[in-house]
C-alpha cells in the first residue's frame, strides 16, 4: 500500500505530534506513579518534610473512635500502616479491615473505621479505572508512534512544538493559581467519590486522616509525580519520540 502523504501537511503533522506529546504525559504520569508507589510515594522523607508525627501528636488524643493511643505509636508504626495501605489501595483494597496497630501495652487494635475503609476501597476502584486507562493510552501511543514511523513524519516547527507542551503544562498550572490545590483536591472529590460515601475526615475522627495529614501530603506527592514524570518524559522525548519522527523540517 503506497504511503499517505502526511509529511506535506503541516497541520496534520502538528496534530500527530499534540496528540503524541499529551499521550506521552499521560505515559510518563502512569509510569511515574508506579515508581513512587513502589517508593510508598516517599512517606518517610514527607513525614518529616510536613511534620505529620506532630499532627498526630496533637489531634490523635482526641479521636472520638476509641483510638486515642495511636498518639503514643512509633514512626516506625506509622511509616508502616502508610505503608499497609498503599498497598491495599492497589490490590482492590481486600484486606484493609484487616489493618492494625499495636499500642504502647502491646494490646493489637484495628486501624481504620467502616467509613474510613468504604473510602479506600472507592480509592482503590478508581486506581484499577486509572490503570485501564494508563494501558489504553499506552496503545494510543504505540499506534500513534507506529504511524509516525511508517509514513516518515517530520518535526513541527519548533514554535508548534513547544506549544504543543508548553499549553498543557500551562493550563495546568493556571488552574493551580486560580483555584489552589486544596480546592480542586476538594472539589474532585465531590466528582469522584459516591454521594453517600464519607471521603472528609477530621484530624480527630480518623487515623488516616492524621497519618496521611490531608490534604497536605497529597500536595507533597503530587510534587513528587509531577517532578518524576518530567523527567521520565524528557527521557523518552529525546531517545525516542525525536527518532520517530525521522524527517526533520
Amino acid at each position: 500500500m503506497p504511503r499517505l502523504t502526511l509529511k506535506k501537511s503541516r497541520s496534520i503533522t502538528n496534530i500527530l505530534w499534540l496528540f503524541c506529546c499529551i499521550s506521552l504525559i499521560v505515559f510518563s504520569l502512569g509510569l511515574s506513579w508506579q515508581l513512587n508507589k513502589s517508593a510508598d510515594f516517599f512517606y518517610s522523607f514527607w513525614y518529616q518534610q510536613l511534620n505529620i508525627e506532630q499532627t498526630i501528636t496533637r489531634y490523635v488524643p482526641e479521636n472520638t473512635f476509641g483510638k486515642k493511643d495511636y498518639a503514643d505509636t512509633s514512626t516506625d508504626q506509622h511509616v508502616d500502616n502508610f505503608s499497609e495501605i498503599v498497598t491495599e489501595i492497589h490490590n482492590n483494597g481486600e484486606h484493609l479491615t484487616q489493618l492494625t496497630y499495636v499500642n504502647k501495652n502491646q494490646q493489637i487494635k484495628t486501624l481504620l473505621t467502616t467509613a474510613e475503609v468504604i473510602h479506600l476501597k472507592d480509592v482503590s476502584h478508581l486506581i484499577q479505572k486509572l490503570t485501564l486507562v494508563s494501558a489504553g493510552n499506552f496503545c494510543i501511543l504505540l499506534f500513534l508512534s507506529w504511524v509516525i514511523y511508517q509514513q516518515k513524519v517530520g518535526l513541527p516547527k519548533r514554535k508548534d512544538q513547544l506549544l504543543a507542551v508548553v499549553l498543557p503544562s500551562l493550563l495546568l498550572l493556571i488552574l493551580f493559581i486560580v483555584f489552589g490545590f486544596t480546592e480542586l483536591f476538594y472539589y474532585l472529590h465531590t466528582v469522584i467519590f459516591p454521594d453517600n460515601h464519607q471521603w472528609f475526615f477530621y484530624y480527630q475522627e480518623s487515623l488516616m486522616s492524621s497519618l496521611m495529614k490531608a490534604p497536605d501530603l497529597f500536595a507533597g506527592i503530587a510534587v513528587t509525580l509531577t517532578v518524576s514524570a518530567l523527567i521520565i518524559y524528557v527521557i523518552i522525548y529525546r531517545l525516542f519520540i525525536l527518532k520517530i519522527f525521522r524527517d526533520r523540517t
